[in-house]
């Protein structure tokens, strides 16, 4: 006979962690129709990449020396020449009791100058945010996830028409579980379409095959979003394969190796938007999807004793055919858990498609 008091204390457990598996679905929303949006293959191409640095403006969060640098990788689809769309990578660096970086995807519009070549635009979407916070003595921590709003006002210079671009970037994030900040960055970008016109490059749709299948195996490192931010080795295999063009799908094994805080090892299935660039021989893409730990062992401080194996998967993808078989593939990954074990996973591998 189980006592009846341990066996309700089982069952609450895993309603909490039940819940906690909703909440980061119900947070990821959002971001997976932003990016949609962002990156929809229907729409007329005309695609830029940025790479942007800056610091935040707004007073500091918790004392005079409470600044950090920031920076964000940026990829524009353009939609029209007075609308287009982002998905943003910002890294909002280290500030007192907070490491906090997230995805955005906004929509913007724009003014064009006659020449073509400054464009001021204003936009705004969700911001999808992972943030390491609450240090105590005892090395206990939490991944607190949440979704805020991003407003962002820009000016954008295309040198001598393009293909090459410079930014200057303002963005409010107004966060209702997290702190708010104003960032404020400048950079350069590249037009990976780019046609005779001077400025941003609106074209005919794509409507062929992307990839048929690849097999790749990966090999790379292991980082938890702690406040020591331990490392570790990490591998994985995946197979991919293309449905029609920037739709595709993946299933893939993760091995993390152990550490003082979790080991994992697991199986992900991801929903992937993709687009090629110069003859399809560069691919660029993002994928997410349901991650299940097939072996898990959580440690430390606030271990949970009976955590959920499922977590969500982001990630961003690059690939570069060196043959017609063969490629490079490098591949970002984040873990994101409900039981404050959330990792970033950087892999890279060789892959054969057929």
């Amino acid at each position: 006979m189980i006592p009846e008091r341990p066996r309700l204390i089982g069952i609450h457990k895993m309603q909490c962690a039940n819940r906690r598996t909703r909440r980061i679905w119900q947070r990821a929303a959002p971001l997976a129709g932003g990016l949609l949006l962002a990156m929809l293959q229907q729409a007329a191409h005309g695609q830029e990449l940025l790479l942007m640095g800056g610091a935040h403006t707004n007073p500091p969060i918790h004392g005079d020396d409470d600044r950090s640098a920031v920076y964000a990788y940026s990829y524009q689809q353009n939609l029209t020449d007075n609308w287009y769309a982002t998905y943003t990578y910002l890294n909002e660096g280290h500030v007192s009791g907070h490491h906090r970086d997230g995805h955005s995807a906004q929509l913007w519009w724009r003014w064009l100058t006659p020449g073509r070549q400054l464009a001021l635009s204003v936009g705004a979407g969700p911001y999808l945010f992972f943030d390491t916070t609450e240090a105590q003595d005892d090395g206990s921590y939490r991944n607190h996830h949440g979704v805020a709003l991003q407003a962002s006002a820009a000016a954008t210079w295309y040198v001598s028409g393009g293909p090459w671009m410079v930014q200057a970037r303002f963005n409010r994030t107004q966060a209702w579980s997290s702190f708010s900040s104003n960032t404020a960055l400048l950079g350069v970008g590249y037009q990976l379409d780019h046609g005779r016109r001077d400025g941003p490059f609106i074209a005919g749709t794509r409507t062929t095959a992307l990839t048929g299948d690849e097999l790749t195996v990966f090999l790379g490192a292991r980082i938890v979003n702690s406040f020591e931010s331990e490392t570790g080795f990490a591998a994985a295999a995946e197979y991919r394969h293309g449905f029609w063009r920037g739709v595709e799908g993946t299933i893939s094994y993760f091995s993390e190796s152990s550490s003082d805080l979790v080991q994992r090892r697991g199986v992900a299935a991801q929903a992937w938007l993709n687009g090629g660039f110069f003859d399809d021989r560069l691919t660029l893409g993002v994928g997410a999807g349901p991650y299940y730990a097939t072996t898990l062992h959580v440690r430390g401080p606030d271990a949970e004793a009976s955590p959920s194996r499922w977590s969500a998967l982001l990630t961003l993808s690059a690939s570069y055919r060196l043959s017609s078989h063969w490629l490079g593939r490098m591949s970002w990954n984040r873990v994101m858990t409900g039981y404050d074990r959330d990792a970033d996973l950087f892999l890279a591998g060789v892959g054969y498609r057929f």
